[in-house]
């Protein structure tokens, strides 16, 4: 019986994550780390291109053992569009969608997050918004929350820039 007790317990404690985290989201740079609490135990981990219309919108997704687990978007809007009110719908149904202090303007949710800052592309002022969607709502809530308020205020940036959108 005690073999059959430390063997579970083994077996338990080798379950989690067995892929290895990206350095990237959609190409640009990031640190992995970031990742880590968005992201389930699993074997395989795959990222793939689920849009890209060049600067204007790009997107990409991860999958965990082939199911979808996080989709990320990246937009370049004029400066006079709140992109915080376009989403505001999506937002509210991702769960409790509270102010963060990110960019110019950022909501945490439940299951989603989404920031965007003012910049200048191609000598007229934009707003680059960036958004990370979890596809499923997580059991801990609070810890998910705050993993996409860091990976969404290291992102923005970082995406901002690799776009060509300036402050």
């Amino acid at each position: 019986m005690l073999s059959l007790l430390l063997l579970t317990g083994a077996a338990a404690c080798s379950s989690g994550k067995q892929y290895t985290l990206p350095s990237d989201v959609c190409g640009v740079t990031i640190e992995p780390a970031l990742l880590k609490p968005l992201l389930p135990p699993g074997e395989t981990l795959r990222q793939h291109t689920t849009y890209d219309g060049g600067t204007d919108i790009t997107g990409c997704a991860m999958e965990v053992d082939k199911r979808r687990e996080l989709t990320f978007q990246a937009s370049l809007v004029p400066a006079e569009v709140d992109p915080l009110e376009v989403k505001r719908r999506n937002l509210v149904r991702a769960g409790n969608p509270q102010k963060a202090d990110i960019g110019d303007g950022a909501r945490i949710a439940d299951s989603a997050a989404m920031a965007y800052r003012a910049c200048t592309y191609q000598g007229k002022p934009h707003r680059y918004v960036a958004e990370v969607w979890v596809d499923k709502t997580p059991s801990h809530i609070d810890k998910r929350r705050d993993g996409l308020a860091r990976f969404i205020a290291a992102y923005l940036p970082a995406a901002q820039k690799a776009a060509g959108c300036t402050s």
